[in-house]
């Protein structure tokens, strides 16, 4: 049975095909992949050919889901400023913060029943063997919620470079997402029994020690200097794809950084979000492949219990 570090590994090795939620269902298992359901169902043994198409339509469902993300964003945008054309920027950016988080919610419950595609395909396969307690080490501690949403908010009270509106946005989708992020640990804590509560409970402290362990056994000073640089990069990437978007938008619209609307900058930032994470894709590939670590998850040495 693998280990939580190995299913970390295993996270660390994935590339987009992660955020379609395949790679954790996978293991390998001498020349062919067993299949477990959300990691821990019943294994059903795939082949290579068959474990490439899933991961491959995994990689079009994020594409797909991503551009729709943009598009339904945009749409979103245009519907508040026709169906509420005397609110002020402040009252659009609420709002528009809230129908955002909605739209990515519905899209994640999208992406969500694509990653459950191979349980559809394979239905009619026999299992190998018998369902496994769940990797509870994949879950964020409630800690680790409340956490993340008080730093995002920080980071949109500081924030004075770019319009009003936009962090009231992000200050909305942070909240949106912490709710998200409980409700989703609370669904998973009430599947499980309590034995397996119990041994939940031991995987934890087990993991901490593997943790003290591993920290115990640093890495070369160059690879830990190579992650910073490739984090550094990716980060700049990711910034230069949004200013770029809001530029082109702001120079359609005929419009400067003084004077832009929260529209046109919302209209210029998805996109641009979105084709920032496109310039970073091949350097996060290139940096697990020199580093053995993914510059996104280079924080993975937070403790989960924060």
């Amino acid at each position: 049975m693998p280990t939580s570090s190995e299913f970390r590994r295993l996270h660390r090795r994935a590339g987009i095909d992660r955020f379609a939620g395949l790679p954790p269902q996978f293991e390998r298992v001498d020349r062919d992949w067993l299949f477990r359901r959300y990691g821990h169902g019943p294994a059903i043994r795939v082949s290579d050919d068959e474990y490439a198409a899933f991961m491959r339509n995994g990689v079009r469902a994020i594409v797909l889901h991503g551009v729709a993300l943009v598009a339904f964003g945009a749409l979103a945008w245009l519907l508040l400023e026709r169906l509420l054309p005397g609110a002020g920027n402040a009252s659009h950016a609420i709002v528009f913060g809230v129908a955002l988080s909605l739209v990515a919610f519905a899209l994640y419950g999208s992406l969500r029943h694509h990653a459950d595609a191979p349980t559809r395909a394979l239905a009619h396969r026999p299992p190998e063997l018998p369902a496994r307690d769940p990797d509870a080490s994949m879950q964020p501690e409630y800690s680790t919620i409340v956490v993340l949403v008080l730093f995002l908010l920080f980071m949109a009270a500081i924030g004075t470079q770019q319009p009003a509106g936009f962090y009231i946005v992000f200050a909305v989708v942070a909240v949106m997402l912490g709710v998200f992020l409980a409700i989703r640990r609370q669904r998973f804590d009430r599947i499980l029994t309590v034995v397996q509560r119990e041994r939940v409970r031991d995987q934890r402290v087990a993991a901490r020690e593997a943790e003290r362990a591993r920290r115990q056994q640093p890495e070369p000073l160059w690879k830990g200097a190579l992650l910073l640089v490739f984090v550094a990069i990716e980060l700049v990437l990711l910034f230069g794809g949004i200013l770029l978007g809001v530029g082109i938008a702001q120079k359609i619209a005929g419009q400067t950084s003084a004077d832009a609307s929260f529209g046109v900058f919302i209209l210029g930032f998805i996109p641009g979000l979105a084709f920032g994470g496109l310039l970073f894709w091949p350097l996060e590939r290139l940096c697990k492949r020199w580093t053995g670590y993914s510059a996104v998850h280079a924080f993975d040495w937070i403790p989960p219990s924060w």
